[in-house]
């Protein structure tokens, strides 16, 4: 098993979700995070429509990051598209 798999393994056991939130800030650099929130706000803006070149600025991210999320949300097995979905 690697360690990805383990992790959402121990993550998929705990419903906690403040006590997730502790592990993610404890295992996670303050870049990381802002990395990670900014893909997702990325992967939200662009199933609301918003064009690339938008979130480019308003994100202040790289194309690539935005092209990596529309790939992304192409992917109709993808499961950051089912989770996108469930929070609409």
């Amino acid at each position: 098993m690697n360690e990805i798999s383990k992790i959402s393994e121990i993550l998929s056991k705990n419903s906690d979700k403040k006590e997730i939130e502790n592990f993610l800030s404890e295992l996670l650099t303050p870049s990381e995070i802002d990395a990670i929130s900014k893909r997702w706000c990325i992967l939200n803006l662009l199933s609301k429509g918003e064009s690339q070149r938008s979130i480019v600025k308003d994100l202040n991210v790289s194309l690539c990051n935005v092209t990596r999320g529309a790939k992304i949300l192409k992917n109709k097995n993808s499961v950051a598209v089912k989770f996108i979905k469930s929070e609409e």
